[in-house]
């Protein structure tokens, strides 16, 4: 173990011990889930086209009648400029000079230098961006708007864009009211899955269908006496789960609690969020659960935009971007990095919002 001078008695030698990093809590589940499937674009600014079509069914005709004709579908339009995520950050001869690089037991003894302190901001920088798209993705899932906080997606109905309110749709949300007690649930979950699934119907794709769940809403499902019943009568291996408080798990680190039941997947999601000022900020309720389709490539999609720079315009967007200017004085090293992103549900009837009291 390195040793280091007591900074509370300079004639006396202490053991340098590795440091014990603080960081901040953000945990990416909808990213771990690959709900949202990538789409890097040349331009700032996206046109989605949603095509209403109508089921036909055809009537009988005399021989020497006109044919029957079909009427071409509804065509929708939305036109939407892709938010601008910009985060600079700089290397200046103070964070260098004279440090002590302390990031390891290892380093304990060597100053610091610049690739350590570049390394150490990528991150930090890195970190930030990852959670803002976390942020933005829950969002939407949540109450179907675009993340863009200062107002530069405002519409003349709200602070941001409304899929909900864009294509004219009425949110399906379900009170569960079966989950206390003995009561058999499976009628009002059913009627929730068949929702999800109605929502992205002639889609192609496999959907299964998650529910993302508050912590309250996870537990009252578990401790349903029906579903309790059931499972140790039908399924052995998942009412031990149940039963001993340890369903599967999901995630890094296994922190988000799963079960399979009913055709639909709960997700415990109320460790997802971060922290804020040394506060939990949960994405979702506690009270609260989503049920979206899982499996349907390109129900939910993230719009990336090229960075605001004369050699990228006009090309296929990155999903992120990172400069790095040194000073003609020699005195500073300028980080500039950005993320452009627009996420967007182009099925927002599949999203289904329910919750308990």
């Amino acid at each position: 173990m390195a040793l280091v001078i007591n900074r509370n008695n300079l004639n006396q030698w202490v053991d340098f011990t590795d440091v014990l990093a603080e960081v901040p809590k953000a945990n990416y589940l909808l990213n771990d889930l690959g709900v949202f499937t990538p789409e890097y674009s040349s331009q700032k600014t996206i046109e989605i086209r949603q095509k209403v079509g109508n089921a036909h069914v055809l009537e009988d005709r005399n021989w020497d009648e006109r044919n029957q004709t079909i009427a071409g579908g509804e065509v929708r339009s939305l036109q939407l400029k892709i938010p601008h995520f910009p985060l600079d950050d700089a290397i200046t001869p103070n964070d260098v000079d004279g440090q002590v690089a302390v990031e390891s037991l290892a380093a304990a003894m060597q100053l610091e230098s610049v690739a350590n302190v570049r390394a150490s901001k990528m991150e930090n920088l890195r970190a930030a961006h990852d959670l803002t798209m976390e942020v933005g993705r829950w969002q939407l899932l949540v109450d179907g708007t675009i993340y863009a906080p200062n107002g530069t997606l405002r519409t003349s109905y709200g602070p941001t864009v409304n899929f909900y309110t864009e294509f004219g749709i009425n949110r399906t949300e379900s009170q569960i009211t079966t989950f206390a007690g003995t009561a058999d649930p499976r009628a009002q979950l059913e009627a929730i899955r068949k929702a999800v699934l109605a929502g992205v119907r002639g889609v192609a794709g496999t959907a299964r269908v998650v529910a993302l769940c508050g912590t309250d809403y996870f537990n009252a499902l578990l401790a349903n006496g029906f579903v309790t019943n059931t499972l140790m009568s039908l399924d052995v291996p998942l009412s031990r789960q149940l039963l001993l408080g340890n369903p599967e798990a999901f995630g890094p680190n296994g922190i988000y609690r799963t079960v399979n039941i009913f055709g639909i997947t709960f997700i415990d999601a109320g460790e997802a969020g971060y922290d804020r000022d040394g506060t939990f900020v949960p994405f979702i309720g506690a009270k609260e659960a989503r049920f979206i389709p899982v499996g349907i490539r390109g129900a939910f999609k993230t719009y990336f935009a090229p960075a605001n720079r004369f050699s990228t315009i006009n090309r296929r967007a990155q999903g992120s971007y990172w400069y790095e200017y040194a000073n003609e004085k020699d005195d500073l090293i300028e980080i500039m990095t950005e993320q452009n992103f627009l996420n967007a549900m182009l099925y927002p009837a599949s999203v289904v919002r329910s919750w308990i009291s």
